[in-house]
C-alpha cells in the first residue's frame, strides 16, 4: 500500500481505488458478526498519517465506527458524508464463480461480497479524503467522513455517532449507497415484524373444526398488503409492500397447525408513520381474532427504519444538479427501495440529505456481486466537487 502512504507521491486514483477496494473486500465484515473494527483499523492506518482528527467509536465484540474530520474555515458548521462498512452474509460460497472475499478483478470490474454494497462507496469516500488531505484543501466548513457499523441491520454505528454529539453542527448529509450514478431523493422505510399465531388444531380431513395458524398469518399479511396498496404510489418509489420472509408452523402432515411463527418485511413510503401503521396493524389483528376464535395473534417489531423523502427543488438537490452539469454527467433522480443509514441520521439530526454512490442495486446482496472501478472513480469526482463547492 506504499502508493497510499507517502504524501509526496503522485495521487493515482485508479490504482488507489483498486488497492483500497480489494483490501476492504478481503477484510470480512458480514452480518451478523460484523467485525467492522478490522476495516476501521485499516482505514485509520491508511489515513492516520495525513490527519490526527479521527474518532473511533468502539461498539465492542470487534465492532466499531469511525469519523474523520476535514477542518473547514467555519468550524461552527459542518456537512457529513457517510458510508457503511458491514455487508450481508454469504449463504453459500459454492454459488460464487470466484471466492467472495478474494477481490477478483476482471478488467474494470471487481468482484466480492460488499463490492457494490458498500465497499465500492466507502472507497469513493476514502479517495476523496486522501486527495483533499494530501492537497491541504480547506473547505468552507467542516466535513465529517463517517464510516459506520451495522447499517444492514440495526444502525448501531449511525446511532452511536448521533448520540456522541459529534454531528450536532451538521447542516446536511450525503449518504453513499449504490445508485448507479443517479441521485436518490427518497428511500423506503423498513418495518420488520415477528408474528406468532395460536389457533386450534384438528385433523386435516376436518379443517372446519380447527383454526389454521399458518393460514391466519397469511391472511394477516394479505390484509396489511391491501391496506398499504390503498395508500397509493409514491413518486420514485411506487407502492408500499408487505412480504412474509419466514414461516414455520407444521405439526404433522395430517394435522391443522395450531401454532405458527413468521417474519414480515414491510417496506413503507414517505408519509407513512410507523407508529400509526402499527396501530392499524394491531386493529387488523384484533378484527381477525374476533372473527376466528380462539385465535391469538402476537406482533412484535424487530426492525424500525422510517421512510424519507426530499423535494426535488430543495437547495441541496439543486446544488447537486449543478454539480452533475458541471461534470458533464446525466442528471437523473431516483428512489431507493432499500433502507439506509439516512433513516437514522436524518430524523435525529433534522437535516436534508441525498443518496449517491457507485454500483447498481440489482447486483448487491447477490452471488458474484461486483462494482465497476469506473463508477467508483465517478462517484469520487461527484463527492469531491460537492465538498469543493459547499457554500460559505
Amino acid at each position: 500500500m506504499s502508493v497510499l502512504r507517502e504524501e509526496t507521491r503522485l495521487f493515482e486514483p485508479e490504482q488507489c481505488a483498486r488497492e483500497i477496494l480489494g483490501q476492504l473486500i478481503r477484510i470480512r465484515t458480514p452480518q451478523p458478526a460484523g467485525d467492522e473494527k478490522d476495516a476501521v483499523l485499516f482505514l485509520k492506518e491508511l489515513l492516520g498519517g495525513l490527519t490526527s482528527d479521527i474518532t473511533i467509536i468502539d461498539h465492542g465484540a470487534n465492532r466499531a465506527s469511525m469519523m474523520l474530520t476535514l477542518p473547514g474555515r467555519d468550524r461552527s458548521r459542518a456537512v457529513a458524508v457517510a458510508g457503511h462498512l458491514d455487508t450481508v452474509n454469504v449463504d453459500s460460497e459454492e454459488s460464487w464463480t470466484h471466492a467472495p472475499f478474494s477481490a477478483f478483478c476482471d478488467g474494470d470490474c471487481l468482484y466480492g461480497r460488499g463490492a457494490a454494497d458498500m465497499k465500492g462507496g466507502v472507497t469513493s469516500i476514502v479517495l476523496v479524503a486522501l486527495e483533499l488531505l494530501q492537497k491541504g484543501f480547506e473547505p468552507s466548513m467542516d466535513v465529517h467522513f463517517c464510516f459506520t457499523a451495522d447499517e444492514e441491520y440495526g444502525g448501531m454505528g449511525a446511532q452511536a455517532l448521533c448520540n456522541s454529539g459529534k454531528l450536532d453542527r451538521v447542516m446536511e448529509m450525503v449518504i453513499v449507497k449504490p445508485t448507479n450514478g443517479r441521485i436518490g431523493l427518497a428511500g423506503k422505510g423498513a418495518l420488520g415484524l415477528s408474528v406468532k399465531a395460536r389457533g386450534l388444531s384438528a385433523h386435516a380431513s376436518r379443517p372446519d373444526q380447527g383454526v389454521n395458524a399458518v393460514e391466519q398469518i397469511s391472511a394477516l399479511a394479505r390484509s396489511i398488503s391491501i391496506m398499504l396498496r390503498k395508500r397509493g404510489r409514491y413518486p420514485l418509489l411506487g407502492l408500499s409492500t408487505c412480504v412474509i420472509t419466514g414461516l414455520h408452523g407444521s405439526i404433522s402432515s395430517n394435522v391443522v397447525p395450531d401454532r405458527a411463527e413468521a417474519t414480515f418485511d414491510i417496506r413503507t413510503s414517505p408519509g407513512i408513520a410507523h407508529v400509526g401503521l402499527m396501530e392499524q396493524i394491531h386493529e387488523l389483528a384484533r378484527v381477525q381474532m374476533q372473527k376466528n376464535p380462539p385465535l391469538v395473534l402476537e406482533i412484535v417489531p424487530y426492525l424500525d427504519r422510517q421512510a424519507l423523502g426530499m423535494d426535488e427543488d430543495a437547495p441541496l438537490v439543486r446544488r447537486f444538479a449543478h454539480i452533475f452539469k458541471d461534470l458533464g454527467l446525466p442528471w437523473e433522480m431516483t428512489g431507493i427501495s432499500y433502507f439506509t443509514d439516512a433513516s437514522v441520521f436524518v430524523p435525529k439530526l433534522g437535516v436534508p440529505f441525498v443518496v449517491i454512490g457507485p454500483g447498481e442495486e440489482r447486483f448487491f446482496h447477490q452471488a458474484d456481486e461486483y462494482v465497476s472501478i469506473r463508477s467508483v472513480l465517478e462517484s469520487a469526482r461527484i463527492l469531491r466537487k460537492y465538498i469543493e463547492t459547499i457554500p460559505g
